[in-house]
């Protein structure tokens, strides 16, 4: 991948993945390892986790913008800082700020390392991060 492709990947992941109105596993495979892992504040996810969670967080949030702070490449890695606002489907808004490192090998997504804060939002959601 070129020098700046792979942080391109990581935004493609956020609008065609988690930004997607449902969950489209052919649209996941296209972009994600089946052996991924994802950690998120201390609470690890395989593959199959990680579908578990989009299945659970489509189930509650109709829409979400992120917006990248910072974004960094290096080498397989990507850093980024960003802010995630949901807009519920019962029309409440959560929003989170996200630091994240990313694994990006063969141009697929293996590995995310993050750890979120809420800044504003129900206390039902603190786990909507990792809720699976």
């Amino acid at each position: 991948m070129e020098k700046n492709e792979k942080k391109e990947l990581i935004k493609k992941i956020f609008s065609e993945v988690l930004g997607a109105s449902s969950v489209d596993t052919k649209i996941i495979e296209k972009y994600i390892s089946s052996d991924y892992i994802q950690n998120v504040d201390g609470n690890t996810l395989d593959y199959d986790g990680f579908i578990s969670h989009m299945k659970k967080q489509k189930e509650v949030i109709d829409s979400l913008d992120v917006d990248f702070l910072a974004i960094a490449q290096d080498g397989e890695n990507v850093f980024t800082n960003h802010i995630v606002t949901a807009v519920k489907k019962d029309k409440s808004i959560v929003k989170v700020k996200v630091i994240a490192q990313f694994v990006i090998k063969n141009n697929l997504l293996v590995k995310c390392d993050e750890l979120t804060q809420m800044l504003s939002g129900k206390e039902e959601d603190k786990d909507i991060g990792s809720r699976h």
